[in-house]
């Protein structure tokens, strides 16, 4: 009876384990995950406002095609007063 006793500790302690491993294994991955996206939107490329000079990310700036060029501003506001500017 004894020898049972000892095998079912055995295999819950085994499982135990495993469970533990899992979890431990997913938590590294989401984790590496969260850190590989900062990384990315860390090293987005900046883009300069032509019209107030402020430097916003390409992804969050409002862009206009003007003259065949591709220009990038912080704000549709700052767009049109650039606009407005070269009129």
């Amino acid at each position: 009876m004894n020898i049972i006793k000892i095998l079912v500790i055995l295999i819950l302690i085994y499982f135990v384990y495993r469970l533990v491993r899992i979890f431990s294994s997913r938590r590294m991955v989401e984790s590496r995950e969260r850190t590989q996206a900062g990384a990315r939107s860390g090293g987005e490329d900046l883009v300069q406002d032509p019209c107030c000079g402020v430097y916003v990310p390409k992804s969050q700036s409002y862009s206009r095609q003007i003259e065949g060029q591709t220009l990038y501003f912080c704000s549709r506001e700052c767009c049109d007063n650039y606009l407005e500017r070269k009129k």
